[in-house]
């Protein structure tokens, strides 16, 4: 038996689009009503279902009241050495908990250090995707450090990309990266002997309303959100379903422009 969670799914709320031709017309990353999230994620078989906007839990709120749900969303978060940005999932985060990681995001160490001490489930989303341009392999060194939590399948990113950084976590050894953590001065998220090291989330990455839930992470059966955001924050979980394609991203952006031309 077990247990799924589609952990990454955008709605209305994704309103400050991080993709710049979006940002620039001035259009949202979603049209995609909360209850409508919820409705398709459970008829799909889910779970649990959580919503993770963009910088925000407007849109996991507004689902808060119906069960199995719990808050989460996609941080955009800062290297302050250089800038370059990432995107981080966190999920099962409290109000007052978000408030904080908003307050932090401008710098990576700090958020990961506060997420760490609450003890909140973070990953870092699409690892190989450059957000601004600027993630370079020091990055990616000092992520494999940093973190043991990885986006595996997302629903609308090639799966080239994953394959690839697949690869890359099963030649991470203990040596490697204990040589990673003294190159960049850092301290290792757990101690690299001690298995799993990495673990790999699922999700949809849905935008537009029509690949909700066809990614998903998997556990072993859990009784509450909280029971399973704990397997997930022990490495206990898998990625499930569908990865994306170009076809995929294709069609989710035509779903997008219809609707931003409709709303006009």
């Amino acid at each position: 038996m077990f247990t799924r969670c589609d952990v990454h799914v955008h709605s209305r709320h994704s309103d400050r689009p991080s993709e710049w031709y979006l940002d620039r017309i001035g259009a949202p990353e979603s049209f995609t009503e909360p209850l409508e999230i919820y409705r398709l994620a459970k008829s799909r078989g889910m779970d649990f279902v959580t919503i993770s906007d963009h910088d925000s839990i407007a849109g996991a709120l507004d689902i808060a009241h119906l069960p199995g749900t719990f808050l989460a969303s996609e941080e955009t978060v800062t290297f302050p050495e250089d800038g370059c940005n990432l995107h981080i999932l966190v999920l099962g985060v409290t109000e007052a908990q978000h408030r904080e990681l908003q307050r932090l995001k401008r710098n990576l160490y700090d958020f990961r250090s506060f997420a760490r001490s609450e003890g909140i489930v973070h990953v870092v989303a699409h690892p190989l995707f450059r957000v601004n341009d600027r993630l370079t392999l020091d990055h990616i060194e000092k992520i494999l450090v940093l973190f043991r939590l990885f986006e595996g399948i997302n629903g609308t990113r090639d799966p080239r990309a994953t394959r690839l950084f697949d690869a890359v976590l099963s030649a991470t050894t203990p040596a490697l990266l204990a040589e990673l953590a003294e190159r960049h001065r850092l301290t290792p998220d757990s101690d690299p002997a001690i298995p799993p090291r990495y673990a790999t989330t699922g999700g949809s990455d849905d935008h537009g309303g029509i690949y909700v839930a066809t990614t998903w992470t998997e556990t072993a059966l859990a009784g509450s959100a909280a029971e399973f955001l704990a397997e997930i924050g022990s490495g206990r979980c898998r990625p499930g379903g569908e990865a994306g394609s170009s076809l995929k991203l294709a069609r989710s952006f035509q779903t997008l422009a219809h609707d931003y031309y409709r709303a006009k």
